[in-house]
């Protein structure tokens, strides 16, 4: 059972992570986050969004999915420049959500690594996985958008943006929730 504030977050990044023992350089940037916490009746707390500015050209194929292209994170801050932001974010609470909840928190474990900053993040200890949670249901793994689409029987605009991506997140997440997929109190 998961209890108390949790933050709901989403990266869009340069590429897929690579399987391991891939070395953390040749792993994919960090280009935008957007993050929000909410109390348990699903109330903004507080939230946080920035482009992030990559050592790497963005991939033409990423910029077809995403829009995101190199003229947009040419004065984006750096990593580092939005950690103390991150962190306050992120400070105490227990719980973290997305959708495929695991790519995003590699991502982030990327990036805080390549700064040496992983031991000082104060990491949420539950994850909640809207891929894992709408298993049940469907029996088989949804995009963001098809669970949406299940579940409100429409779609939702500009889909691979990280802001977007999170609040259609969050509307799963309470609908989910609501159906008893997702023990939260």
């Amino acid at each position: 059972m998961i209890n108390g504030d949790i933050i709901v977050f989403d990266t869009e990044t340069t590429g897929l992570v690579k399987p391991e023992p891939t070395d953390v350089v040749h792993q994919p940037f960090m280009t935008e986050i957007y993050a929000i916490r909410l109390d348990k009746d699903f109330r903004k707390i507080g939230e946080f969004e920035s482009f992030v500015k990559c050592p790497i050209p963005v991939p033409p194929e990423i910029t077809k999915i995403t829009g995101i292209n190199d003229d947009m994170l040419k004065n984006a801050p750096a990593f580092i420049e939005i950690y103390d932001d991150l962190y306050d974010l992120f400070d105490g609470c227990r719980n973290v959500a997305g959708h495929n909840i695991k790519f995003d928190l590699n991502i982030l474990n990327f990036e805080l690594f390549r700064c040496d900053l992983e031991r000082k993040f104060n990491w949420p200890k539950n994850h909640i996985c809207t891929v894992q949670s709408s298993f049940s249901i469907f029996n088989k793994r949804l995009t963001l958008g098809k669970l949406y689409e299940h579940l409100f029987n429409q779609t939702f605009p500009n889909a691979h943006r990280a802001r977007n991506d999170v609040m259609a997140n969050v509307a799963c997440l309470y609908e989910l929730r609501k159906r008893g997929l997702i023990e939260y109190v």
